[in-house]
């Protein structure tokens, strides 16, 4: 009697990764990193390779060239050993059949797929077609081209939006004799990231610069006049415009995804291994919505460093290495009209009732707030002085007892060597 020996052959996995920037990178890294030898299959609507969307404003203000804001070249994939699809969209998936369906009607296989598209911004309404010349969003490559060319020539610019986007591109404008206008719905600038006595020192530096802020203001109508466009608003207020720059307003890339069984509501929702409710596809990135640690709550939190750790997070899962994302909040840095600017976790009053700390040195440019939820520090937002928030990143990442230390970490005369010993944590969180 003869037994015939079963030889299984394993086939290697196909991963469908759709996003070329920070998540879909950090997935590709963390794939090969855990010894991941499958195929890699990653779809980018652009046809370029992945670039810098931070660096886009230096460019802008010409103190980098064109060719510096991309992160990686060919190499990188080539090393990675990564199929390119640049310049075809993903429009739609099939759990199923675990299908991906491209705009030229071609399907690809996957065995993982990660959804890491990004977000788009939101198109104004009421703006002449003749008037879209004039009009630009900055979330591409493009787009920084477009503004770049347009910033050459333009002398008078409409901003829609004080957010970062807005302020960014000032700063990169700034000193080329143009008159500048923000346009804001709201009545401070930059509300989505710090309270109103924050913003309130930002804006003093903008008006000192010349710079007008309409506060309490929508964009009724955009329409072409000759060379130019005419900016209406809701005060019937006619403001003519070389340029309008819409910084507000961004969506998660969800179309592929709509007539699917996955779970939305801003963004896919996402557990702690950015899995999605549909077997073996996750999400990262500025699609993704995941719990934010700190309050608890889904939220999508569209900051670089965060889609950087969500991508690096699936791509650990994909590869069947476990792993959970930690320490997930709000983080931005930046720096305005020379004033550095952080806001970690809660930076806004209004997010709830915490004990706040203050400590405001207006000879030296300083403003400093810190959020505790009794004594555990759940948030911070620091204006010119700065060198110490990644050690209260760490404490909020960490839900450290900051107590002892409150008072020093207010004023920025904080010992880390101190809170280490203290809390026996000798390590730095990454996730």
């Amino acid at each position: 009697m003869f037994h015939f020996g079963i030889i299984t052959v394993r086939r290697h996995k196909i991963h469908v990764i759709i996003g070329n920037s920070a998540a879909g990178l950090s997935a590709i890294r963390a794939l090969r990193r855990m010894g991941d030898s499958g195929t890699i299959l990653l779809v980018s609507a652009e046809d370029c390779n992945a670039y810098s969307p931070v660096l886009t404003t230096y460019y802008i203000a010409g103190q980098i060239r064109r060719s510096d804001m991309f992160m990686v070249d060919d190499g990188f994939y080539k090393v990675f050993d990564v199929q390119r699809l640049f310049g075809r969209r993903a429009v739609g998936i099939d759990p199923e059949k675990r299908l991906v369906h491209l705009d030229n009607r071609s399907n690809l296989p996957y065995d993982n797929l990660l959804i890491a598209s990004g977000a788009s911004a939101i198109p104004l309404k009421n703006v002449d077609t003749d008037a879209l010349e004039f009009v630009s969003t900055l979330r591409t490559i493009r787009d920084a081209d477009k503004i770049e060319k347009a910033t050459e020539k333009a002398r008078e610019i409409v901003f829609i939006g004080a957010g970062l986007v807005s302020l960014q591109i000032i700063k990169a404008i700034l000193g080329k004799e143009k008159k500048l206008t923000l346009v804001v719905g709201s009545y401070q600038i930059l509300s989505q990231q710090m309270d109103s006595e924050g913003a309130a020192i930002i804006q003093e530096k903008l008006e000192a610069q010349g710079i007008s802020i309409l506060f309490g203001r929508r964009v009724e109508r955009i329409d072409r006049k000759g060379d130019r466009v005419h900016v209406l608003t809701n005060f019937n207020e006619v403001l003519t415009a070389d340029l309008v720059v819409v910084g507000k307003g961004v969506k998660p890339n969800l179309n592929m995804v709509e007539n699917t069984e996955i779970k939305m509501r801003d963004g896919i929702l996402v557990d702690d291994q950015m899995r999605t409710n549909l077997e073996d596809v996750f999400a990262s990135g500025d699609v993704a919505e995941g719990k934010n640690t700190i309050t608890g709550q889904m939220e999508v939190i569209a900051t670089w460093s965060n889609a950087c750790a969500q991508g690096e997070i699936a791509g650990m899962n994909m590869a069947g290495c476990p792993a959970k994302r930690k320490g997930q909040f709000r983080e931005n840095v930046t720096t305005i009209l020379e004033t550095s600017v952080v806001s970690i976790g809660l930076s806004r009053p209004e997010e709830g009732e915490f004990k706040v700390l203050s400590h405001v040195d207006v000879k030296h440019g300083v403003y400093r707030k810190l959020f505790l939820d009794g004594s555990i520090l759940v948030g911070a937002l620091l204006l010119g002085k700065i060198d110490d928030a990644g050690v209260i990143r760490h404490c909020i990442a960490n839900r450290l007892d900051v107590s002892p230390w409150q008072d020093e970490i207010a004023t920025g005369l904080l010992d880390f060597g101190n809170i280490l010993i203290n809390s026996n944590d000798y390590s730095w969180p990454i996730n």
